[in-house]
């Protein structure tokens, strides 16, 4: 579960910073549901390592939460990004298809996000180590 924990860290600045860097603000102009998805995984990453750190008796619960959100949240850009690069066609504008290093890296967030929550839902929860 350390990796766990400390990938929640690595996450919360993925969908905090990665999508501010990349997209900018201004992007909530164009496509806010966007942004809020990204800020909203970081929010639940957030309340996960709080809890944890904390000793919440809710810790599990959250980091379990925040892992499945972002699996969910992951799998449609990773997978209709795939789709458009194996079809040839891009579906929007700003997912051009033959950009590979974006789905690369949106299939390496969801793999990470799916291996995650699979720790966290297998972990016996009364070993957990707290920090």
């Amino acid at each position: 579960m350390k990796f766990v924990y400390y990938m929640t860290y690595v996450m919360i600045l993925v969908y905090t910073l990665g999508e501010t860097v990349r997209r900018g603000v201004d992007y909530f102009a164009i496509n806010a549901t966007t942004m809020l998805e990204d800020y909203s995984a970081a929010v639940f990453f957030t309340l996960a390592v709080w809890t944890w750190h904390k000793a919440s008796p809710y810790a599990e619960k959250i980091m379990l939460l925040a892992w499945a959100y972002a699996t969910g949240a992951m799998f449609v850009p990773f997978f209709a990004h795939l789709e458009a690069y194996l079809r040839g066609a891009t579906f929007r504008e700003d997912h051009i298809h033959t950009d590979v290093e974006s789905i690369i890296l949106k299939g390496s967030i969801w793999l990470v996000s799916v291996m995650c929550l699979y720790i966290t839902f297998r972990s016996d929860q009364s070993q957990y180590p707290r920090q």
